[in-house]
């Protein structure tokens, strides 16, 4: 009797310490960690392997065991194996937390050869969509069917969302990498999100900065920090970030200045001037010769009213491509519109020299007006008159430079213009009394006699 009481006893014991080692929590009992563990790797070790059998003996185990590093790292590399790039990166980054540094650095290497394998599959896939998006885009842009060009502009901008997806993951695996941030905003570019387009490239050229030039510094959008001076000197930091941008290779050079092209535009569609200034002033020192960081400084200094920075740029770029009919007329238009401005000054002091003919002051000013009127009439024409030089079928060209002939009371050389002109524009009554004036200038009685029945 005492034996088998014994044994009862003794069973109870080896029983209250196996539940000592087993936690009761619900219906469910908690197993020691290795026991899902060993469970786990049996599941891997099939052929195939058993992943659900797996998850579910790893997601227990992360559940009762959430600091045990050797849990997540057999987590992240089962995702890792389902191709679960944000599971895998959260089991991975919670592996590093709790892993002793020794084994870190063991596993570390290992896992960054898993980011860097799928980070570009997953990059040459999104680069595959963006060309393959913007081939559907080109088509739909050639075919003439509504209901066509609507699909094909839908199914372009269903591929884009899988290439931003792809790169999405790209940030999670190498959120260091410049590329995916750079090519996902031009992807957001070209959808017109300009404000997710902006933020995409600031952070590309800030982490291009950090890892390509060695500049941790976030000053790189203020113009006083490269350029000085209203003729935009360059500073000893830009000589500096100069030499480090011609070390780069020609290919990161390349992504360097598209990635400085595209983040530029944004800021131009924001009219957000001063830093399209100062891109553009970077790009044109970095590369004298960039006719599109020229043309774009012309084009802004003449938005926001800088004439003298406006002149100095479009004769730059003339200076460097003399067939650019778009740069003559810019600069054409430029001191156009210049002289028309002051035409309100010069009839303002018309007025009053009328009102009192010896108020010299108001005479004075209104002499200094016309003749910065006709100054700016006189460059204009040899502008307008290069545009149809190049393309003799510019018709606005043509009526600009008639206009501009005819306000210098050129009379011989605009009645040329004006018959070309009026042959273009024939119900154009202003055009057609600038003729009738000219004949009466020149002393063409019969041809002002035809003129007068067209427009009397």
């Amino acid at each position: 009797m005492k034996k088998s009481m014994f044994l009862l006893a003794a069973l109870l014991l080896l029983t209250a310490s196996q539940l000592a080692a087993q936690v009761k929590t619900g219906a469910d009992v908690v197993q020691p960690l290795d026991v899902y563990i060993r469970s786990a790797k049996i599941a891997l070790a099939t052929n195939p392997p058993e992943y659900d059998r797996a998850l579910r003996n790893l997601h227990t185990a992360r559940q009762h065991y959430p600091e045990n590093s050797q849990v997540h790292f057999l987590l992240g590399s089962v995702w890792a194996d389902k191709d679960e790039i944000d599971s895998m990166i959260v089991e991975y980054d919670l592996a590093k937390k709790y892993a002793p540094a020794k084994e870190w650095e063991k596993e570390e290497k290992s896992i960054d050869k898993i980011k860097d394998s799928k980070w570009v599959e997953r990059f040459n896939r999104s680069v595959s969509l963006v060309n393959q998006s913007d081939s559907t885009e080109e088509q739909a842009s050639r075919s003439d069917a509504h209901v066509n060009v609507d699909s094909l502009k839908s199914v372009a901008n269903q591929i884009r969302g899988m290439a931003k997806e792809a790169l999405r993951q790209c940030t999670l695996l190498k959120p260091s990498d410049f590329r995916a941030f750079s090519t996902r905003g031009l992807i957001y570019q070209r959808q017109g999100i300009v404000d997710s387009s902006l933020a995409d490239l600031v952070k590309a050229e800030e982490l291009f900065h950090r890892g390509e030039l060695g500049d941790s510094t976030t000053n790189w959008y203020d113009t006083t920090n490269f350029f000085s001076g209203p003729e935009g000197k360059s500073t000893p930091a830009f000589e500096e970030y100069n030499k480090k941008y011609k070390k780069l290779s020609e290919e990161k050079r390349n992504r360097y200045r598209n990635l400085m092209l595209s983040l530029a535009a944004c800021y131009y569609d924001k009219q957000m001037w001063e830093k399209t200034i100062s891109l553009n002033r970077r790009m044109h020192g970095i590369d004298p010769n960039d006719i599109n960081a020229i043309v774009t400084l012309a084009d802004i200094f003449s938005r926001i009213g800088n004439e003298p920075e406006a002149f100095k740029w479009q004769e730059a770029v003339v200076s460097r491509d003399p067939g650019s009919k778009d740069t003559w007329y810019n600069m054409g238009i430029f001191y156009y519109n210049a002289a028309v401005r002051l035409q309100d000054s010069v009839e303002k002091y018309d007025r009053e020299v009328r009102k009192s003919p010896d108020d010299t002051a108001a005479s004075s000013m209104g002499k200094s007006y016309t003749a910065k009127r006709h100054d700016s009439f006189e460059k204009a024409i040899p502008r307008f008159a290069k545009v149809v030089e190049i393309d003799p079928k510019d018709q606005d060209s043509w009526r600009l430079l008639a206009i501009c002939q005819y306000s210098m009371e050129q009379w011989s050389e605009a009645y040329p213009t004006l018959e070309k002109v009026t042959v273009f524009y024939p119900n154009d009554k202003n055009l057609c009394q600038m003729m009738k004036v000219t004949l009466a200038q020149l002393g063409r009685t019969e041809d002002l006699k035809a003129w007068s029945a067209k427009c009397p």
